[in-house]
């Protein structure tokens, strides 16, 4: 899976395996919501390279790759997985785009019926985080605040979401989908709000490449 399960497909969601004995603090109460809400409220743009690693119900590792990032708000993203295989997703605001280089095909869907209400939109989404989801604090923990986040709306694909604060930044997410899955994913090399250019986030489908779906 991917940040698009993170979007819908393969994104579910690198990380490092980040201990899953989170504990509460009550000292610690309302800090994590506080910077979750800041690091959103704040952000326009975000650069970073990740980690993500796929379990199965008994934490064993089916899949890790590596990948970069971006994310211009409102709505659009940029996702290129280079390894162990090459794969690019573009959210244009209306389409999403995925590239297969290894089949060499390319998938088109339209944007909010392929990523709905999931991690992906929301970490490109408008809205603010509790309009979709249920947050609850979870403490201070290996040098992070976690919260929980759970989907209002009941056909969602994934059951959680649990995201690592450093300060105002999102380090690691950690979603749990109705399979019994984890996907785990840690940002490194983060940048807040650094210039992207536009053409970042469309795509022009190579030359000779088959696309399934609808372009217009």
């Amino acid at each position: 899976m991917s940040l698009m399960t993170f979007a819908g497909g393969r994104i579910k969601t690198g990380l490092m395996l980040i201990s899953l004995c989170v504990l509460t603090t009550p000292a610690w109460a309302g800090q994590g919501e506080a910077a979750l809400n800041r690091f959103f409220s704040e952000l326009k743009t975000m650069e970073a390279r990740f980690v993500q690693t796929l379990l199965d119900k008994k934490h064993t590792i089916l899949e890790e790759s590596d990948g970069l990032l971006w994310v211009s708000r409102p709505g659009r993203f940029r996702l290129e997985y280079y390894k162990p295989y090459e794969q690019e997703y573009v959210a244009d605001g209306e389409k999403v785009w995925v590239y297969d280089k290894d089949l060499e095909q390319i998938t088109v869907r339209d944007q909010q019926e392929m990523l709905g209400n999931t991690p992906a939109m929301l970490l490109s989404g408008a809205e603010p985080v509790q309009k979709k989801f249920h947050l609850k604090e979870l403490g201070h923990h290996e040098g992070f605040d976690w919260l929980e986040l759970k989907p209002r709306n009941k056909d969602s694909n994934f059951e959680s979401i649990r995201l690592a604060m450093e300060g105002d930044i999102v380090r690691a997410m950690e979603m749990h989908d109705a399979l019994g899955q984890t996907t785990r994913l840690y940002f490194h090399e983060v940048r807040r709000n650094p210039p992207i250019a536009a053409e970042r986030f469309r795509f022009e489908p190579p030359e000779g490449v088959d696309v399934i779906g609808d372009t217009y």
